[in-house]
């Protein structure tokens, strides 16, 4: 039984934010902490930055020999099987942490070269130098440190869906000030006495982004090639073209990949990891598609001829304005998804004076949400939902407006049944933007069937080209 049945949400997985897990046994995916430098939120900053704070200790104590603490810090790190993530409960479970593997964090960081030159920076770069470190053990480790902020977001998605929550003892949080692990009363939701954790679908793989024999075979081996180039070892084949030495007869001089020679190469080449690192932030693997979701998780991919016959089968009017909302939501998070994240509804801003029918994180990697972000203000999306079939006016235009800023962004999409004068809406969204307002575009029922389409043959460059197009006229 998944989550969305055990609490009857009435919801299938392509309308969620979170992986729609198995209550009683775990889904072979993975938290991927490379993937938390696209949230670019304050959610996001949060995470990483827990995540930087907790490894930088662990290493400065190692470096200064100071055992005990160390060993005390990583033996905190176990199986977090409140996400039900990870290596199925019916085979052998990754290792986690505990004990035994802080033990062997421990010595390899001790002996290591790699250390005390200071090429072991990041908690990812373990996956590459440490024997026994692959996504299981880094998904564990990153579970563990950003404990906090995934409760908070199970938290604002049981608001958010309805899902009851009971007060408990938390497992062990870190705190960042204090530099400590500590538990306190949170509120969480308890599925057979077992505590449950969401995760983010957009934030998970099937394998973390580093991977020890990527960083081997396209960049520690390429960089030994450019050294025998320089040292005027070459291969110079029939035709007189001059080529460096083939991967395969380095690999019988250097080894095959593996981390013991990851680390032993590394040292004197600390350029090949820095080059590896930014290579995998600025792009790193890209969110599961809705069809691999659906393949991991068995759930069904979006049936989207439902929702939209759901959309067109509600009435227009104030009377179906939250049917209306919701469903709106649903879409939204199925068409939008990966680009889009962490769904709110009504979320009151201005201490409670305003209120944003639906917001969403903006942590797009490509297309027209990641362009956006790249030149306004798109930290978060917002979108206003109005159940009525005449063009939208400008008091509609002026409320959406008056909820952006330059901290939350200045676009949002304005939603309504029909738009029968679309020029003259278009003219009232520029007259927005002209004053400076923010960038508002519109849909109605005929745009979501259409962005529908588009979205679901999946052609990169044309998937929301209609947004595009919208917003193009906003500023040209």
């Amino acid at each position: 039984m998944r989550v969305s049945e055990y609490f009857d949400l009435k919801l299938e997985q392509p309308a969620l934010d979170f992986v729609d897990v198995h209550i009683d046994t775990d889904t072979l995916l993975f938290i991927d902490p490379t993937a938390l430098h696209t949230l670019d939120t304050e959610w996001g900053v949060k995470a990483r930055s827990m995540i930087q704070d907790y490894f930088s200790l662990v290493l400065d104590l190692t470096r200064r020999g100071e055992e005990i603490k160390a060993k005390a810090l990583l033996s905190v790190l176990n199986e977090p099987n409140e996400t039900r993530l990870g290596y199925s409960a019916e085979k052998p479970r990754g290792h986690g942490m505990g004990k035994k593997l802080a033990e062997t964090m421990w010595q390899a960081l001790k002996d290591s070269a790699a250390l005390s030159s200071g090429v072991i920076h990041d908690l990812e770069d373990t996956a590459l130098m440490i024997d026994g470190v692959a996504s299981d053990v880094i998904s564990d480790i990153v579970t563990n440190i950003i404990r906090e902020p995934l409760l908070e977001y199970t938290q604002a998605m049981c608001a958010e869906y309805g899902i009851p929550m009971k007060e408990v003892a938390s497992r062990p949080l870190w705190n960042t000030v204090d530099n400590k692990w500590e538990t306190r009363p949170v509120l969480q939701p308890v599925v057979n006495d077992t505590r449950l954790m969401l995760v983010p679908k957009a934030l998970v793989r099937r394998s973390i982004t580093y991977q020890a024999d990527n960083y081997y075979n396209l960049y520690l081996l390429e960089k030994i090639q450019d050294e025998h180039v320089a040292q005027g070892f070459v291969r110079l084949l029939k035709d007189g073209t001059v080529r460096p030495p083939t991967k395969t007869s380095l690999r019988q001089e250097y080894g095959n990949a593996d981390k013991n020679n990851n680390r032993r190469l590394t040292v004197g080449r600390e350029e090949v990891i820095e080059k590896y690192r930014k290579d995998k932030q600025e792009n790193p693997k890209e969110p599961l598609r809705h069809s691999q979701v659906a393949e991991v998780t068995e759930t069904p991919e979006p049936d989207w001829d439902r929702m939209l016959n759901d959309l067109e089968s509600i009435k227009a009017g104030t009377a179906h304005a939250k049917k209306y909302e919701e469903i709106i939501k649903q879409l939204f998070t199925a068409i939008f998804y990966p680009w889009l994240m962490f769904p709110t509804s009504q979320e009151r801003i201005h201490d409670g004076r305003k209120i944003i029918d639906i917001t969403y994180m903006n942590m797009a990697q490509d297309d027209f949400f990641s362009w956006l972000a790249n030149r306004y203000p798109a930290q978060y999306i917002m979108v206003e939902c109005k159940n009525y079939s005449e063009d939208p006016d400008n008091p509609a235009l002026d409320q959406l407006s008056g909820r952006f800023s330059p901290r939350r962004g200045k676009f949002g999409i304005l939603v309504c049944r029909k738009i029968t004068n679309k020029q003259r809406f278009a003219d009232r969204c520029r007259d927005t933007a002209n004053d400076d307002r923010g960038y508002i575009v519109g849909l109605d029922d005929a745009d979501i069937k259409e962005l529908i389409e588009t979205v679901r043959n999946g052609e990169k460059d044309k998937r929301l080209d209609i947004l595009r197009d919208k917003f193009k006229k906003l500023v040209m």
